[in-house]
């Protein structure tokens, strides 16, 4: 295991070494750099001046180079042109980015298993009931509706239908003004869950019917096999039979996802953080994303793709767990 380890960290790092020349590359052939918006606004020596300043004027492999020399020595990853600080501090500790957004991923996940579980249980085991039809209706609205949609038609429900703001509650951000630099208390608690929750189905709306839609499909396949007959026929309890020879059986398929559903969830939450407007970590990289702040935009593809390492790691150990057949050595 150790072996297997130390490869996947190596093989990480190239793969981390490679993306950083893409994105830097992709950037850089992007037409304009971050002064362009102000070439209308600001003399030509002032911009030329500040071109100097950023770095921008130098050749792309010599400010590719700089780049990954910070980080390299002193996991630098350079400073953001819109904040004049830190990128690390304005794209992850301001505001505590970083943290909301894996409350949010962690919320989210917890929440499509918790939903997309007994669905898919219940339909697998109900295949001709119209529960099992509601399911199937359910999965291909959810695969169907794009997120930002999603995100669309909650806020005008909220907004528009139910007037919520004209009950003192709000729906952007994640907590109402007042809130916002108060100590907590339950009543900042109870406002934090209000604005947690549109962002929280936003997220895991079409993972729940992925989820349950991909699950189902495997358990039917999976209690139709030969052995599941035979434990049936031994006098085996139905629940015994689902939940221990079945659901294990069936979630494997299910886990070897989880490397591309973890990304999918970032797809999702940088939807809900620019419609709901979220301080989160998403948040800060659209914004940089449409100013052109580039090294902010380097460090969110760089932090992206960590992340899609990581959930195939994630899916590789709980495919060995899952299964004792499966071994990485």
């Amino acid at each position: 295991m150790l072996g297997y380890l130390l490869r996947r960290a190596g093989v990480t790092l190239a793969l981390l070494a490679l993306v950083s020349v893409i994105a830097f590359a992709v950037i850089k052939l992007m037409p304009g750099d971050y002064l362009t918006q102000y070439q209308m606004s600001l003399p030509a020596e002032l911009l030329d001046s500040l071109r100097e300043q950023y770095g921008l004027d130098q050749p792309p492999l010599i400010q590719y180079g700089r780049w990954v020399s910070g980080i390299v020595t002193a996991l630098d990853f350079g400073y953001s042109f819109e904040n004049q600080r830190p990128v690390l501090e304005v794209l992850f500790t301001s505001g505590d980015r970083l943290f909301w957004s894996l409350i949010l991923l962690l919320a989210a996940t917890i929440t499509s298993f918790c939903v997309a579980l007994p669905l898919a249980i219940y339909s697998a085991t109900h295949p001709k009931g119209i529960g099992s039809m509601l399911t199937n209706g359910f999965s291909l609205l959810g695969i169907s509706i794009p997120n930002f949609l999603t995100a669309l038609l909650l806020l005008y429900v909220l907004v528009s239908v139910l007037q919520v703001g004209q009950l003192g509650l709000g729906v952007a951000g994640l907590f109402d003004p007042q809130y916002v630099d108060a100590p907590w208390s339950w009543e900042k608690l109870l406002n934090l869950l209000w604005h947690l929750w549109p962002a929280v189905l936003v997220i895991s709306f079409a993972n729940i019917a992925v989820l349950a839609r991909y699950l189902r499909a495997q358990l039917l396949e999976v209690l139709s096999q030969p052995y599941i007959q035979v434990a049936r026929s031994k006098g085996i309890s139905e629940r015994v039979v689902l939940w221990r020879h079945a659901l294990r059986n069936a979630l494997n398929p299910v886990l070897s996802l989880m490397g591309f559903w973890l990304p999918s969830m970032f797809e999702s939450t940088l939807v809900a953080a620019v419609i709901l407007q979220l301080p989160i970590v998403e948040g800060a990289f659209w914004q940089a994303l449409g100013r052109g702040d580039q090294y902010v935009v380097l460090a969110g593809l760089i932090f992206f793709s960590v992340v899609l390492f990581v959930g195939n790691f994630i899916s590789d150990i709980l495919l060995a767990w899952s299964d004792p057949k499966i071994r990485y050595e």
